[in-house]
């Protein structure tokens, strides 16, 4: 069948903005050689992909159901290979239809022409749910170097928390324990199984019950001119439990996102908007714990200060006549114990690295978008395969 030689790719336009997205539908040689590389990675490692992640099906069928054309899903279900990318460049490519080069993660599969097609050869309809999905997969990836960079820093919190809070501190620590393992195990399979998606919602619940304690208490000790000395004490050990609980609560955001995208595409853009502002939350709160030495310092100079204020009696005179003295000494002291205690306070560190983190993902989306994540579609005798990767690229 002729259609079955040729490679085809139409260009949409997303419903909500000016973006595009590309539907590229690839048979004969190339996608063959495709789906032989795919099998024997499969076959080796026990996934189609070494980077990469299930998607759900329906991102890629709620396109291909609506083609009435010889490229619909009696195309997909005859052995068609479809991916789905909004890469600006690889759609530039794409459009000239000339020859492009395919690349898989071990080199130039081969190269081949894409023909620019419209009408009823391709689905017409706006492919909303397949567009959100490889967008949402183009944030995703924003945050694994972000993740990478904020285990680190919980590796720093861990060593320096106190053994006064022993009990909270064990289920931090078996929480990220835990969400390494399962981070591992879907680094390795690239698909949630049931027991990982339990796992982690036990872990999200210890994680968000202790976060919320720490963060109200934390906010509930202000910093004004009644500040002791001790305050400093439980004020550090608060900010430096809210920072970390913070960092283990987007990494299982990020977790529930990639589930989202295998289980449930239909919610994924809300969970990935709510994450996004969720992080703009955590930086004024880390922003917040990075300035509060800085407070902290301006009131023991306050408070200094009136003390400087103190006439002569005042200060030196005991109670009893009408002075201050014992008051002051006491005031002195405090004053003298906050000072060294605030300047070598770990979080102005420790906030500074987490805040790093974040602004590492701020200049990854043209990165992640250049390596082209692709969403892939297939079926065979063994089924039915939707998956996400960048180890496939055009150009």
């Amino acid at each position: 069948m002729f259609f079955k030689k040729q490679n085809y790719v139409k260009v949409y336009s997303s419903p909500n903005s000016n973006e595009q997205f590309g539907l590229i539908a690839i048979n004969g040689k190339i996608k063959d050689a495709l789906l032989t590389k795919f099998n024997e990675t499969y076959q080796s490692q026990g996934s189609y992909f070494n980077n990469g992640g299930k998607a759900s099906d329906k991102c890629m069928r709620s396109i291909l159901a609506t083609g009435t054309g010889a490229l619909g899903l009696s195309s997909a279900a005859s052995g068609t290979l479809f991916m789905a990318t909004v890469n600006p460049a690889t759609l530039m490519t794409l459009r000239n239809g000339v020859g492009s080069a395919v690349m898989g993660s071990g080199g130039i599969v081969a190269q081949a022409p894409f023909i620019p097609i419209s009408g009823a050869l391709m689905p017409v309809a706006a492919p909303l749910l397949a567009y959100q999905a490889v967008s949402t997969i183009t944030i995703m990836q924003q945050f694994e170097t972000i993740n990478e960079k904020l285990a680190n820093i919980e590796k720093t919190l861990n060593r320096i928390l106190h053994r006064s809070e022993a009990t909270y501190i064990g289920e931090i620590i078996s929480s990220s324990a835990r969400l390494n393992s399962i981070e591992t195990e879907y680094s390795l399979t690239n698909y949630f199984s049931q027991d990982m998606i339990i796992r982690l919602t036990f872990i999200e619940n210890t994680i968000n019950t202790v976060f919320e304690r720490y963060k109200f208490l934390y906010e509930s000790l202000g910093i004004n001119s009644n500040l002791l000395s001790e305050d400093i004490d439980i004020m550090q050990t608060d900010a430096i439990m809210v920072t970390i609980l913070s960092i283990l609560d987007l990494r299982i955001d990020t977790l529930r996102i990639k589930i989202s995208l295998q289980e449930n595409p239909g919610f994924m853009k809300i969970l990935t908007e709510q994450l996004i502002e969720k992080i703009e939350r955590y930086k004024i709160l880390w922003s917040n714990i990075e300035q509060s030495p800085k407070k902290i310092q301006e009131i023991t100079q306050s408070m200094s200060q009136t003390i400087n204020n103190l006439n002569w009696w005042k200060k030196q005179m005991p109670g009893w006549i009408g002075g201050n003295r014992k008051l002051r000494k006491e005031s002195e002291k405090n004053i003298f114990e906050i000072n060294q205690k605030n300047m070598y306070s770990n979080t102005e560190e420790i906030i500074n690295g987490a805040k790093e983190a974040i602004n590492i993902g701020n200049n990854l989306l043209d990165q992640a978008q250049q390596k082209q994540q692709m969403l892939l579609y297939w079926e065979d005798l063994n089924g039915v395969h939707s998956y996400y990767t960048n180890e496939i690229s055009i150009s």
